[in-house]
């Protein structure tokens, strides 16, 4: 059953006084009083002024009343707050069904390697929720699957326009890689956590491992810094993957003459694997015996 509303009936503000709610119930009652009708008036003129007369005798006499009239303001209150909410969710659900078309059409985007069309409308969709200092994430859209595939496609996005300096800075080209990395190794903490996507997860350690090593080239040296040799342990690869990654390491340090960093790294690789292959130029160049 509906809560009428009683202020809006004697056209008064919520905050009037008892002598207003008085003077606006005379008034009424007076224009709506049965004696007082025209003998022109229709049925359903008559019937209308009947129902009104009714509806102001019945708001007069909660409000005039001290205990009612609290009693009926506290439930008013209630109604109007369960009005917000649901109107707060009915807003909600507008918003998280739009979101949810963009992304359907990024990940469309992204699939067809649209790569700048598709992160513009990420970054885009990033902004949105930046601005109303609300946290969201791709899960509250999509099941964990297509979440994870619409990160690894993000994560590639990222990763193509990254590598390429094209209509970019070099700066934004290595905000780029950085957020690509950052992006797989969030995906690689997740298969570890929670194993559904076996067939990528090597593809997502060899894009790690060539962005790794972008680090410790001399551009990506010069521009971002080394990255921690606990992250290439992190990927778990074998130890001739890894002995690898330490002597195309140590081959960098050599390149940038620290020559005992690139000592170390070179026994880090030969201590994984001792017979490690393409080692003989950077043993002569170090004096080191292999």
């Amino acid at each position: 059953m509906q809560t009428p509303n009683y202020y809006q009936i004697l056209e008064i503000e919520r905050n009037a006084t008892t002598s207003q709610i008085k003077q606006a119930f005379r008034r009424l009652a007076k224009k709506y009083h049965p004696d007082k009708l025209d003998t022109d008036f229709s049925t359903d003129q008559v019937d209308n002024a009947k129902r009104m007369f009714r509806d102001v005798c019945n708001a007069y006499d909660v409000l005039q009343d001290i205990k009612r009239k609290a009693d009926y303001d506290r439930i008013l209150q209630n109604i109007e707050h369960q009005k917000i909410s649901y109107q707060s969710y009915i807003d909600r659900l507008k918003t998280i069904n739009q979101d949810h078309a963009n992304l359907e059409m990024l990940f469309q985007e992204l699939l067809h390697r649209n790569y700048e069309t598709g992160i513009s409308m990420y970054e885009e969709l990033c902004k949105k929720y930046e601005k109303t200092g609300k946290h969201w994430c791709i899960d509250d859209f999509f099941n964990y699957e297509d979440s994870r595939d619409c990160e690894f496609l993000i994560a590639e996005a990222y990763h193509n326009l990254g590598l390429s300096h094209e209509n970019s800075s070099s700066v934004e080209c290595y905000r780029k890689l950085d957020l690509a990395m950052s992006i797989y190794e969030s995906l690689l903490s997740a298969e570890g956590k929670r194993p559904c996507f076996k067939h990528f997860i090597n593809e997502v350690k060899e894009r790690l491992k060539r962005i790794y090593l972008y680090h410790f080239s001399v551009e990506g040296y010069k521009n971002t810094g080394e990255i921690p040799i606990s992250k290439i342990i992190e990927l778990n690869l074998s130890k001739r993957e890894t002995a690898w990654m330490y002597k195309k390491i140590a081959e960098f340090y050599v390149e940038i003459r620290l020559l005992p960093e690139a000592r170390e790294m070179l026994q880090m690789a030969f201590d994984l694997q001792p017979n490690l292959a393409g080692t003989k130029k950077i043993c002569r160049t170090l004096n080191i015996s292999n």
